[in-house]
């Protein structure tokens, strides 16, 4: 069962309405709605669950820094993520299922990371 987050809703997108920008955890990302069976409204806080999508080609790095979030890419849904590899779990702005990259690439376990994301998916 995947963990839900509170999530503040600060914008909807006018153009693209499954594109909405949240405050989580001190954090503001962009994300997109996969799934939603209700209508949101701007200004309100709501229960979410998240989902990482990532590039065949995964870029990750070592991050030196130890800086825990997300680096949102100009007006797309692409973003730096950063967090701790902590098993199959990537620990940043909230707990990421981090299975793929866990058993895909071992030698970033126990490491603080950066890596590169095509978006991260919402259900509300």
């Amino acid at each position: 069962m995947t963990k839900k987050y509170s999530a503040l809703v600060m914008e909807i997108d006018a153009v693209v309405e499954e594109a909405v920008v949240l405050l989580v955890n001190g954090v503001i990302a962009k994300c997109f709605i996969n799934f939603c069976s209700f209508k949101i409204e701007v200004g309100k806080t709501y229960e979410v669950e998240f989902e990482l999508v990532l590039p065949d080609s995964i870029s990750m790095v070592v991050s030196q820094d130890g800086y825990v979030g997300v680096e949102m890419e100009d007006d797309s849904f692409s973003c730096v993520l950063t967090g701790y590899l902590d098993g199959v779990v990537l620990r940043s702005f909230i707990d990421f299922d981090a299975h793929n990259i866990h058993y895909d690439y071992p030698f970033f376990n126990q490491k603080f990371i950066k890596i590169n994301v095509i978006r991260i998916d919402l259900a509300f």
